[in-house]
């Protein structure tokens, strides 16, 4: 393989990533900051000039701010660097935790020594599959819920997240929540990147989220029969160990 050969693929493996949607949307900021090491990384080889690294920074933050404006009216998306409680839709018992891609049934939970888990979660494009262990049966995770193949469902409640080796709980505190997405918003606008990326993953993780019948818009939020008034609802609470 050629010098123009190398250049080429190494291009198309960025452009690739670059184009990634279910990467993108999963984790906009894990994206960008994978596309900006992969350019510098060809810069510092030498294989593309300044101006080139500069146009594929562009692309990327470009590419960042499009995943940021879709997922402020997607639903609820699955978390690999997050931790969950499995709770039976309608019925506030627990069926199981999943923590960091690792689930384990509540049955497990309350044994003195674990030794093993009882399921791993693989993502795909659209959602997951839980892997029980050892039986190999496949559950299917979309948003965050759960179906088995009997047809029983659960909901998936976030319980923490793990945000660059840091792990965070959820915020509770309305007012504090208020003030972050007031804070986010001004980021946002100003498309002040390193502060927008801080804030965003705790606001995705926290209690409550962005009013789906008035996106915290204005006008429609003065009145709005859904939060009230204050732009954002609560999400449903977890429930401990039964």
């Amino acid at each position: 393989m050629n010098f123009d050969q190398a250049k080429a693929l190494r291009l198309q493996q960025w452009r690739s990533t670059l184009d990634d949607h279910a990467f993108r949307m999963q984790n906009p900021e894990a994206h960008r900051q994978t596309l900006h090491a992969m350019s510098t990384t060809l810069a510092v080889e030498g294989l593309i000039d300044t101006l080139q690294q500069f146009d594929m920074t562009e692309l990327a933050n470009a590419a960042y701010w499009l995943a940021v404006e879709e997922l402020h009216t997607a639903p609820a998306r699955y978390c690999g660097a997050s931790s969950y409680d499995v709770l039976r839709c309608g019925i506030p018992k627990l069926f199981g935790r999943i923590s960091r891609s690792i689930f384990y049934t509540s049955s497990s939970l309350t044994e003195s020594t674990r030794c093993s888990y009882d399921g791993k979660i693989y993502q795909d494009a659209t959602g997951a599959n839980l892997v029980f262990t050892p039986s190999g049966v496949v559950a299917r995770i979309n948003g965050l819920n759960l179906t088995l193949p009997e047809g029983e469902q659960y909901d998936l409640v976030e319980t923490g997240r793990t945000i660059e080796g840091a792990a965070f709980e959820p915020i509770e505190d309305p007012d504090l929540y208020r003030a972050l997405v007031d804070a986010a918003q001004i980021a946002e606008e100003c498309r002040d990147l390193p502060a927008f990326e801080q804030l965003r993953p705790l606001l995705d993780l926290a209690r409550f989220r962005i009013c789906p019948t008035c996106h915290d818009r204005f006008d429609p939020r003065e009145d709005c029969p859904t939060c009230y008034g204050r732009g954002f609802v609560t999400k449903p609470l977890t429930t401990a160990l039964s």
